[in-house]
C-alpha cells in the first residue's frame, strides 16, 4: 500500500514538472495579419455571465429563445475560439472568420437559423461543407461538424474552408503557434513580415509627429536609441498570451546576417487575489449594478472587397 502511495506521489511529481503542451491550432489562411485564441480550459462559470449581466428585457428574451430553440449557450458549450483577421485599409474592410469548438447541436442551430433568417439565406456547396451566406454576400456561416463551426465575412469563412484543405496555409505562424500553451486562457499572434514592417514604419511616424510638436523639438538621445534599436530589423511575428496569474510576450525577428532574434517579457503576479478565476468571481457580484449598453446607431453598408479575402 505504501509502494503505491509512493507511485501516485512520485507520478504527481512528474506531472507538474513536465512543460505545458502546446495548442492544436485550426488551418490559419495565408494573408491572416491577426490570429486570437480563446480557451475556456478552466471551465469558468461563463454562462453566470447572462445570470448577472445587465441585458435590455427584449435582447434577453432574444437570448433565451435562441437557447430553447438550439439547446445551445455558447457561453458554457464553447470550449474554444480561434478569431483570424485580414485588415483592411479601414477597420470596416476587414475581413475575419471566427471557428467555435466545443458541444454543438449542427441540426437544431441550422434550422433555427433558417427559420429566423427565412429567404434571406442561401446554400452553397463548397467540397463536403454546405456554406450558409446571407444574401447581400457579406456573411458566412459553415458547420465543419457537430462541435466546430466557422462564420464571419464571407470571403474570410471561404478562405478558411481552403486552408482546411491544405490549400494556401500560412507559414507566418509556424514558430509563434508552438508557444501557445494548453493552460492559456487568451493568445494573440501578429504575423506577416511585410504588414508588420508596415505597422513598425507606421508607429515610427507618428512618434516623430508626436516629437516634432513638442515644445523643447525632439530628444536627440531618444532619437538616437530609437534608430541604434530599429537600424536593419525584420520583424517576423508578435507573440502574446495571458495564463492564470502571468503574461508572456515575445517579439520575433532578423538583423543583417542575424535570423533567430527574439525579445521576450514575462510578468508573473503572485497574489492568490489577482488570478483569472479569484477576479472573474469577484467581477460577477458588481456586474448586475452595471448600466445597461445602449443600441448602436446601425453603420451605413459598404461594397464587400473585391479581393480574396
Amino acid at each position: 500500500m505504501t509502494r503505491k502511495m509512493l507511485s501516485v506521489a512520485l507520478l504527481f511529481v512528474v506531472l507538474s514538472l513536465l512543460p505545458a503542451f502546446a495548442v492544436e491550432l485550426e488551418p490559419i489562411p495565408a494573408g491572416a495579419n491577426f490570429v486570437v485564441f480563446v480557451n475556456n480550459h478552466a471551465g469558468l462559470p461563463l454562462g453566470d455571465l447572462l445570470k448577472s449581466a445587465p441585458i435590455p428585457p427584449m435582447a434577453r428574451e432574444k437570448l433565451d429563445e435562441f437557447f430553447a430553440a438550439t439547446a445551445f449557450n455558447p457561453l458554457k458549450d464553447i470550449t474554444r475560439a480561434q478569431v483570424m483577421v485580414k485588415k483592411g485599409a479601414t477597420k470596416r474592410e476587414d475581413n475575419a472568420v471566427i471557428v467555435l469548438s466545443g458541444s454543438l447541436n449542427k441540426d437544431k442551430i441550422t434550422g433555427f437559423i433558417k427559420k429566423t433568417l427565412g429567404e434571406g439565406l442561401d446554400e452553397e456547396k463548397v467540397g463536403a461543407f454546405t456554406l450558409y451566406q446571407s444574401k447581400d454576400g457579406k456573411g458566412g456561416l459553415c458547420f465543419i461538424d457537430d462541435a466546430k463551426v466557422a462564420f464571419g465575412t464571407l470571403a474570410a469563412v471561404r478562405v478558411y474552408l481552403d486552408a482546411r484543405t491544405g490549400s494556401d496555409l500560412s507559414k507566418d505562424y509556424d514558430e509563434l503557434k508552438g508557444y501557445i500553451s494548453d493552460k492559456a486562457y487568451a493568445a494573440v499572434m501578429v504575423g506577416g513580415k511585410d504588414f508588420l514592417s508596415g505597422e513598425m514604419g507606421k508607429n515610427r511616424a507618428r512618434r516623430q509627429a508626436r516629437q516634432e510638436k513638442m515644445p523643447r523639438g525632439p530628444n536627440p538621445v531618444g532619437k538616437w536609441l530609437e534608430n541604434y534599436l530599429s537600424e536593419g530589423v525584420e520583424p517576423h511575428g508578435v507573440f502574446a498570451q495571458l495564463l492564470d496569474s502571468k503574461i508572456e510576450a515575445r517579439f520575433l525577428y532578423s538583423r543583417g546576417e542575424s535570423k533567430k532574434n527574439a525579445i521576450q517579457a514575462s510578468v508573473e503576479v503572485i497574489d492568490p487575489k489577482l488570478t483569472i478565476e479569484k477576479m472573474f468571481s469577484e467581477f460577477l457580484k458588481i456586474l448586475p449594478e452595471l448600466p445597461a449598453p445602449e443600441p448602436k446607431k446601425k453603420a451605413p453598408e459598404k461594397a464587400p472587397s473585391p479581393n480574396k479575402w
